[in-house]
């Protein structure tokens, strides 16, 4: 626990990198605990409650979702502000708090739509209600999280999402559930004591004045740049949720519960991963000097592209061996879906890296119109492709994707002075390189099946193989794979690692 004066007073005397580092693995770490819990939760309510109980609870979660994001006007600032004063704090907090109560109160206005969406579900308006409190809630202690996030104090930060999620929906959910109430309440109610205990801990480590005012001389500018980040949200939220709106409207029921499912479980991997790692980056961006700014742009960024190149590139080397593994023969229609979403989800992941570091430099607004761009394009694109057939719609999505996270990374190493150039070999290589691996698994699959083995030995082996190779290529072609700058950081990772074994 500590007090906001302490943290800019006294500030943390460990180098920026090994924080960052630290952050990152309590990001990953946290992530990964809050996936385990979340699997194993929901598969008990999810079996206790039924489909259309957690359908109820999904469309809440957009309105949640939405509203949460258009009342934060401040995360931003607060951690991209190089001095933050007592009068900053208090602005911050004046508006946050404010911007909450007005969403939250605007929340219920939304009834007469979830009335004709679920005629059936009783008590919408009690849940609504809830979910108003909620947001009030998780706007209260937007502050402290952000706080907590200027400091990259992102072991407290896991440990209160953590908690939350663990109260809300094990201790309190479960037994609710078991003991007879079926309904949407449970998940309402779980959510509500999770944002509860989650901004309570958030403030217990990290206790600013609970102040508010409107007087502050660069209130200007802290407001543009927190609503270009907000607006920037926004319209995220909007690009990953127009498509299933239209499938939803214009496609057939298997085809939805196809798109939906397999849409699911490509983009679940990669919001865990990116988000952790892109609050990191927002806050080490926003402390760095130029130097050190463009040399880890182009290590973030080429990383990044590696990372989800070559897990997805995983998924989509035998797609329907993952289906059948992880759902079912029942399920095997639906592989033609996993390698658009593939596509798709590892350009979310460049996008995520690319917008930390444009927003980190105060060029959110790039990040806002292509956010904005990305949604009429995809609109348009689904709307249009969903006719001929949802599979269609699934390959438009990952095309403007693809294109948006191109251009998010060129804008992004522009502003730290990189060229064209750098493009290429940050994001344009590794590109090719899963090409590369995701063709050369497909072919020894089809070799293997030819030459009379099953379709798991030939799959499994062809895709053991893809990503082998690929591996193999980014060792031996390290020179021309590798920006000067990645090449410098594992060499330098390496030499720290040596140097820590023990002497025999």
């Amino acid at each position: 626990m500590s007090t906001v004066a302490t943290s800019m007073s006294e500030p943390d005397p460990a180098p920026l990198r090994k924080r960052a580092v630290r952050a990152v693995a309590w990001g990953y770490g946290g992530s990964l605990a809050r996936m385990v819990v979340q699997i194993g939760a929901q598969a008990v309510l999810a079996r206790l409650l039924g489909p259309q109980e957690f359908g109820v609870f999904a469309a809440l979660m957009l309105l949640i979702g939405v509203s949460v994001l258009a009342a934060d006007l401040v995360s931003a600032p607060v951690i991209q502000m190089q001095q933050l004063d007592a009068a900053a704090l208090r602005f911050a907090c004046a508006v946050q708090w404010s911007g909450s109560a007005v969403v939250a109160l605007l929340s219920p206005a939304s009834l007469p739509l979830f009335t004709q969406a679920f005629p059936q579900a009783a008590g919408l308006g009690w849940s609504l209600t809830m979910v108003a409190a909620g947001i009030f809630i998780t706007g209260w202690g937007g502050v402290s999280l952000s706080l907590l996030r200027r400091e990259l104090r992102y072991r407290e930060i896991q440990l209160a999402q953590l908690s939350g999620y663990v109260i809300g929906y094990v201790v309190v959910a479960v037994p609710l559930a078991l003991a007879g109430q079926h309904t949407h309440h449970v998940l309402v109610v779980a959510w509500l004591v999770q944002s509860t205990v989650s901004t309570a801990l958030q403030y217990h480590w990290v206790r600013h004045p609970m102040a508010a005012g409107f007087r502050f001389d660069g209130w200007r500018h802290f407001l543009r740049y927190g609503a270009e980040v907000s607006v920037g949200n926004v319209a995220n939220w909007l690009s990953t949720s127009v498509d299933r709106l239209l499938v939803a409207r214009h496609a057939a029921p298997v085809d939805i519960g196809y798109y939906n499912t397999m849409l699911n479980l490509m983009s679940t991997p990669v919001h865990q991963l990116s988000s952790s790692l892109s609050t990191v980056a927002f806050s080490v961006s926003a402390q760095s000097d130029a130097a050190a700014l463009r040399r880890g742009t182009v290590i973030y960024l080429h990383a990044s592209t590696l990372l989800f190149g070559l897990l997805y590139g995983v998924f989509a080397s035998a797609p329907e061996l993952w289906v059948k593994l992880i759902y079912g023969p029942r399920w095997i229609d639906g592989a033609v879906y996993l390698t658009p979403f593939c596509v798709a989800a590892a350009s979310f992941g460049l996008s995520a890296a690319a917008n930390a570091v444009l927003t980190s430099g105060g060029s959110a607004s790039s990040s806002a119109v292509s956010q904005m761009v990305t949604v009429v394009l995809v609109a348009a694109l689904v709307a249009t492709l969903v006719q001929t057939s949802a599979v269609w719609a699934a390959w438009g999505v990952a095309a403007v994707y693809l294109v948006r996270a191109s251009l998010l990374a060129w804008l992004s190493l522009r502003r730290v002075g990189e060229g064209g150039r750098a493009l290429l070999q940050t994001v344009g290589l590794p590109l090719l390189l899963v090409l590369g691996q995701v063709t050369l698994a497909h072919t020894a699959a089809d070799a293997l099946t030819l030459a009379g083995f099953g379709p798991w030995v030939s799959g499994a082996l062809g895709l053991a193989g893809g990503l082998c190779a690929a591996v193999a290529l980014i060792f031996l072609l390290r020179a021309v794979l590798l920006p000067e700058p990645s090449r410098d950081w594992i060499a330098n990772a390496w030499r720290q690692l040596k140097r820590r074994r023990p002497t025999p």
